[in-house]
């Protein structure tokens, strides 16, 4: 009997070990777990939702990484209240693609290769080893480098940012093979076909077009969301692969076929210019000729769409403008620049050449939305996002991205 009273008594003080063990684990688990980082999240809000779309879901913890990221380029920028809850929309959005353009990926039987899955690697361990010089660098500066301090430095840095430092490296290597993923489904569709009925993707492209391009009024009217300039501002940062064009023309543009010469005297220009004006040479012939130092003809067909305050990428005089809205519609016309001089003593003489057109580019007349294949990159951009929006179809951005607005706030 004392026997099993013993065995009794040495189960139940296992037990109670056991149980003061697990109390203590959870102790210390919850006392890690609300720690809070740099934003004052603990653990249980940084693993929270902040969106999910197509079966994917992302924490606040990614979410926030991608926000900071982003907008600590924007620290010298003031921005309104709608500015900040797009941008932080759009970085929602834009973690949560990572994620859907793998899952897509894989649906579609497409993988990534050894060199792509290394370099995503190579990505992540890149960025862990800048955080680790840049506190390395300022504790030798400082005098006071010692190993221990550095991993204190680095420790304390991923406490602030919310996530451990392979947390934080699964995070880098991830976005890099979902662009990597982005990359593959593009070239499946290019390969094998939209897969999307013509008239569905052209009624599309006109929809989000027409809606970025114009609002609504509260009398139902419409108001035009284009910003003097924008238009061949736009043109010049998608030349040099900044942006893309805007593919819309407003109201107020004209039409004009254009030649932009430069020669090395008064007399070489005025003899160039009089044997188009005579027709001795042919305007056309000029303008397909190397002769035409008309940079755009690259990327774009004319005529040229231009307006009185928007025309600074192929001119910036006022005074060219007025000389194209004094055009009939088949005159040609023309501009002379005053000469400039280069510290070499040499002199550049620049003119263009104008004939007024009508306009080609736009679906509906001389205005309004430009044809989707007009720029032949676009067509693929508008199918990308097209897909996109079907991925996103069932978005749902918590509210809580909302109150975070980092270096913005």
């Amino acid at each position: 009997m004392a026997n099993v009273y013993g065995k009794k008594k040495t189960t139940r003080n296992i037990l109670i070990g056991v149980i003061a063990v697990l109390v203590i684990a959870a102790a210390i688990f919850l006392a890690v777990a609300l720690q809070k980082d740099g934003a004052g999240m603990n653990c249980f809000q940084r693993s929270a939702t902040a969106a999910s779309a197509d079966g994917e879901r992302i924490s606040f913890a990614e979410y926030k990484t991608m926000f900071d990221m982003v907008s600590s380029s924007y620290t010298s920028t003031t921005f309104s209240d709608d500015q900040i809850r797009s941008l932080q929309e759009n970085c929602a959005r834009e973690i949560l693609m990572m994620k859907v353009y793998e899952k897509e990926a894989k649906a579609l039987g497409l993988s990534l290769t050894e060199e792509q899955i290394a370099a995503s690697k190579k990505a992540a361990d890149d960025q862990i080893a800048s955080i680790e010089k840049y506190y390395a660098d300022s504790l030798i500066s400082n005098g006071t480098y010692s190993k221990t301090a550095l991993e204190k430095q680095i420790d304390s840095y991923f406490q602030r940012l919310g996530m451990s430092e392979n947390e934080y490296r699964a995070f880098i290597r991830r976005n890099t093979e979902g662009e990597y993923y982005r990359q593959a489904i593009a070239g499946y569709y290019e390969a094998n076909g939209s897969g999307i009925d013509e008239d569905t993707l052209v009624d599309y492209y006109r929809k989000i077009v027409g809606e970025t391009m114009t609002t609504k009024n509260e009398d139902g009217t419409e108001k035009s969301n284009y910003l003097e300039g924008q238009f061949w501002y736009n043109l010049v940062m998608y030349q040099y692969g900044y942006s893309t064009p805007m593919m819309y023309v407003p109201e107020g543009f004209v039409y004009v076929d254009y030649i932009k010469l430069e020669k090395g005297s008064d007399v070489e220009m005025n003899e160039a210019i009089s044997a188009v004006m005579s027709g001795e040479r042919s305007f056309d012939e000029l303008m397909a000729s190397d002769e035409n130092m008309d940079t755009f003809k690259t990327i774009m067909t004319a005529p040229y769409p231009v307006a009185e305050k928007d025309h600074s990428g192929l001119f910036t005089s006022d005074d060219a403008f007025a000389v194209i809205n004094g055009l009939a519609v088949g005159e040609i016309g023309n501009y002379v620049e005053e000469p400039t001089v280069a510290d070499d003593g040499t002199s550049t003489v620049t003119a263009y050449l104008f004939r007024r057109a009508e306009g080609n580019m736009c679906y509906d007349g001389d205005h309004g939305v430009i044809k989707i294949d007009y720029f032949p990159d676009m067509r693929a951009s508008v199918e990308q996002q097209y897909r996109m929006d079907q991925w996103l179809s069932d978005l749902k951005i918590e509210d809580a991205i909302y109150a975070y607005k980092g270096a913005l706030g």
